[in-house]
């Protein structure tokens, strides 16, 4: 049966940010110099990675971050950002590019709170969803 368009429009906007965030494979420590933060950026393909301390998300490194700096032996804490957008996961895909599209945000850290796991949420990953929503 083919979907009316109030249905399709609902389905749009019941779409969680989790089917289009990217597990995060790759983290690193406070302590971790820039250097080697930059080396995981281009050995995983990467362009944010999450940082933390003592277990707990501390801040978030991007791939501009890396590029901007001169002296590559910073520690990652020196230099990340620390305001880090979380979001839950369940949380409605629409809230969240809300949010950082009127914040001009790049990126969103979603935390699984049954599993504990993060994954990436980035402006790329908004873009993929809407070319899909578009085609």
């Amino acid at each position: 049966m083919k979907k009316t368009a109030d249905q399709i429009i609902s389905d749009i906007k019941n779409l969680l940010v989790d089917e289009y965030s990217t597990p995060c494979s790759v983290t690193a420590k406070v302590s971790d110099s820039v250097e080697f933060i930059g080396d995981l950026m281009k050995q995983h393909g990467v362009r944010h990675i999450p940082i933390f301390k003592d277990g707990q998300l501390a801040g978030m490194v991007s791939d501009r971050d890396v590029r901007n700096l001169k002296d590559s032996q910073v520690g990652a804490g020196e230099i990340m950002s620390k305001d880090v957008y979380e979001v839950t996961s369940g949380t409605l895909l629409r809230e969240v590019v809300f949010e950082m599209s009127s914040k001009k945000i790049g990126s969103t850290i979603v935390k699984d709170n049954e599993s504990g796991e993060y994954s990436i949420f980035t402006s790329v990953d908004a873009l993929n969803a809407l070319n899909e929503i578009l085609q």
